[in-house]
């Protein structure tokens, strides 16, 4: 029998330093490519006996049930994008890669971002009544706006399989959010975050189930990976005695970036994930193309006993309900033209969503609500062009916001209102080459009652394959 070769024994191949330098993310993708294309004989299994499998490899031993596929895939993207307000302020590591809010400073800038290509492999198993498929998919959107260091970032990472020719599967690993899941037909990679479309990529395990051909459900268990946590400006304090207490530099009452410090590292109270629940209509016949979803989210937490001392770290110790309810629509108008929106409200609804640092009134540390939402019109002129023009909003209880400025809390950290309207025109050439150009015009009016208004730019030519 044939089987892939393991893991660890191809790492001591592939790598042979104890440590990966510059490019090591690229390396580790090349490296799990080689992997897979490698193989070597395993030992004669002994007549009737089982085989053994392996933990730790990435070894196919069920070959013969089955057929299977392997589909790269990718697009490649350059975004020339102009801002005339620094109109991303609530993620300035990313410099003005995307679009998040209209910010207090003037300043215009303008860059070319190539950071929204995209490279994924997909991989299907099936035999007519049992399917399996996994997907890998990375950009190159890493933590920081680091120039000419675009290393590769983790967007997709699932396995999903039926055993009822897709009646009912089970998804496990990191993908897009399963609940609120329409999003907008937008150029900008921030695909309305902060603006009242709810979304991210996300590990969970989520469970769907046809009841009709065109009704469906899931339940399903998310939450935001743990560690990226740390782009957050704000954290909290656990107590905590171990290896790294107060080594590398100091306390740790330093920025919440100080990951080296393990105090920091093991510094999230967020014990448990979101528990929901989707269910959809899908029109047929007279109202085909029609789709009305409802989705509710929950999730309980106690925030750590003690805060830090500095005025942006959030006060602890209270207890977070955190929950969604909200709705999704299509609807058809003509046969080319198209209305399709969500509404939204919930409370402390935070990095699972796309809304970094919203979730909770930084000065108090209470929970805040939220009514989101976003609308547009896609018509598509003929098979070249496509037009789109929307609008959404994130609008926040003002009573829930109360306190930060004065307690310190910069004011163009957390917002009263957020919306924005756009425009976008896509282009269709030859083959799988397109572009596009998009105008977002950004209102933000922050917990100061500052109001600002700006716009971002954006020309987009990209290649699907």
């Amino acid at each position: 029998m044939l089987r892939i070769a393991p893991f660890r024994d191809l790492n001591a191949v592939v790598m042979r330093k104890p440590y990966l330098e510059g490019g090591s993310c690229l390396s580790l993708l090349v490296a799990a490519f080689v992997m897979a294309a490698t193989t070597v004989f395993a030992e004669e299994k002994k007549d009737g006996a089982p085989p053994l499998m392996c933990g730790g490899c990435i070894s196919p031993i069920f070959t013969e049930q089955g057929k299977g596929s392997i589909t790269p895939y990718g697009r490649i993207e350059l975004d020339v994008i102009y801002s005339n307000r620094n109109t991303n302020p609530l993620d300035p590591g990313q410099f003005n890669g995307y679009a998040t809010a209209a910010g207090t400073s003037s300043n215009a800038s303008s860059t070319f971002n190539p950071r929204y290509s995209v490279f994924g492999i997909r991989g299907d198993r099936k035999d007519g009544t049992h399917n399996l498929t996994g997907v890998v998919e990375a950009d190159f959107y890493s933590q920081t706006d680091n120039a000419g260091n675009l290393s590769p970032r983790l967007r997709l990472a699932y396995m999903k399989y039926s055993p009822n020719n897709n009646r009912t599967s089970i998804t496990a690993g990191m993908d897009w959010t399963p609940v609120m899941g329409t999003l907008p037909n937008l150029l900008d990679f921030s695909i309305m975050g902060y603006n009242g479309n709810l979304w991210q990529r996300l590990p969970q395990i989520t469970v769907r189930h046809k009841f009709a051909d065109n009704v469906e459900g899931l339940i399903t268990v998310f939450r935001f990976e743990r560690g990226l946590s740390a782009i957050n400006p704000y954290t909290q304090r656990q107590p905590f005695n171990g290896r790294g207490a107060g080594a590398f530099g100091g306390a740790c009452t330093g920025a919440p970036s100080n990951f080296t410090c393990s105090e920091n590292a093991f510094n999230d109270p967020v014990k448990m994930p979101y528990f929901g629940t989707r269910f959809a209509y899908n029109g047929t016949g007279s109202n085909e193309g029609v789709m009305v979803a409802l989705n509710a989210a929950y999730r309980y937490y106690r925030s750590a006993p003690t805060a830090l001392t500095s005025p942006t770290f959030l006060p602890a110790g209270k207890d977070i309900n955190s929950y969604l309810v909200g709705a999704e629509f299509v609807a058809p108008i003509t046969s080319r033209l198209k209305f399709v929106g969500e509404i939204g409200y919930g409370q402390d609804l935070d990095v699972e969503f796309f809304r970094f640092a919203q979730g909770l009134n930084l000065a108090t540390g209470k929970p805040v609500r939220t009514f989101v939402g976003w609308g547009e019109l896609n018509y598509a002129l003929n098979k070249d062009y496509t037009f789109v023009g929307g609008y959404g909003w994130d609008n926040p209880l003002n009573s829930d916001l109360k306190g930060a400025v004065a307690s310190g809390i910069p004011a163009d950290q957390q917002y009263l209102l957020n919306h924005r309207f756009y425009v976008t025109a896509v282009r269709h050439w030859w083959g799988d080459f397109y572009t596009g150009l998009e105008w977002n015009h950004l209102m933000t009016e922050w917990s100061n009652a500052a109001k600002h208004s700006g716009d971002n730019f954006m020309m987009s030519m990209w290649y699907n394959f």
